[in-house]
């Protein structure tokens, strides 16, 4: 049993956490250690004989402990990136993925073919990812971000003060449409629940402790999507567009509502690994 009352040394702490946790997650280990030292991962490296002291060992080991028992490792790290900028996250919002950069990237080359102010509205903003590279990305644009989750905003707006887009990002607590009743956009995101309630049954052990809110999409996982694509045509200018991340067996649904709704043109565009990521509908 190891002694955690005295100082360990790097090359310690590390080989243990990889008999711990399993050599496959050795750089999850480097990752944790590195931002319990305050080195960073390659000065880790290469001071393997350094000594942490005993407050570093157990906070290492507490962390290592919580990745064993299925904790994300971006909530551990308390930071991800996305759109090649860093993000805040904590318990109270989802983590960003690289799947939604394929939505940000499309929003971004639409921008790129219209002149003059844009209006944006990011519903379900969560840590705010989606509004605040689009923000950072689009100088000309102004941002609006609309999350039920008091406790997700302020992880947003402090990812927009971070990112340092705070002035273009207005954040506002409501369901969806709700707090921007009355007003009009030129391309309106999201990237909402979208999981049934089977899929919710079958998620990985880390997933399932990201909030239950930002996942859950009713019982076909498409009830975020009825709601947005019926309200949000009144919300686009003409033209305008939506855009929606959705999952990898929803694009054909998806499309049919926007269809449906009256949409002149839809088209389901795929992401890296060739699945159906994101819908876009033109008004």
């Amino acid at each position: 049993m190891r002694d955690y009352t005295k100082p360990q040394t790097v090359k310690q702490l590390l080989q243990w956490a990889a008999l711990f946790l399993g050599k496959e997650k050795r750089i999850e280990a480097e990752l944790l250690l590195a931002r319990v030292s305050g080195y960073s991962r390659a000065k880790l490296l290469a001071y393997q004989d350094q000594f942490l002291s005993v407050e570093q060992v157990n906070e290492f080991i507490n962390f290592i402990e919580s990745r064993k028992a299925g904790e994300p490792l971006q909530y551990l790290l308390g930071k991800q990136n996305f759109m090649g900028l860093d993000f805040i996250v904590n318990k109270s919002v989802l983590i960003p993925r690289s799947d939604t950069e394929v939505l940000v990237e499309e929003v971004i080359n639409l921008a790129g073919e219209r002149k003059g102010p844009l209006k944006i509205l990011d519903l379900c903003t969560g840590s705010g990812a989606i509004a605040v590279s689009l923000a950072k990305y689009i100088p000309r644009a102004v941002v609006f971000a609309t999350d039920i989750s008091g406790e997700a905003l302020e992880v947003a707006k402090n990812n927009a003060e971070l990112n340092k887009v705070s002035q273009r990002i207005e954040f506002f607590r409501g369901d969806l449409f709700k707090p921007v009743v009355g007003m009009d956009f030129d391309l309106i995101v999201s990237n909402p629940p979208y999981l049934s309630t089977k899929e919710m049954e079958d998620l990985p052990a880390d997933v399932k402790k990201e909030p239950f809110i930002a996942l859950w999409g009713g019982a076909d996982g498409l009830e975020f999507y009825r709601k947005i694509i019926n309200i949000g045509f009144d919300y686009l200018k003409s033209p305008g567009y939506l855009l929606v991340e959705i999952g990898w067996q929803q694009g054909e649904k998806v499309k049919n509502l926007c269809l449906t709704r009256g949409f002149s043109q839809c088209s389901i565009i795929k992401d890296w690994a060739n699945n159906d990521r994101v819908v876009k509908a033109k008004r």
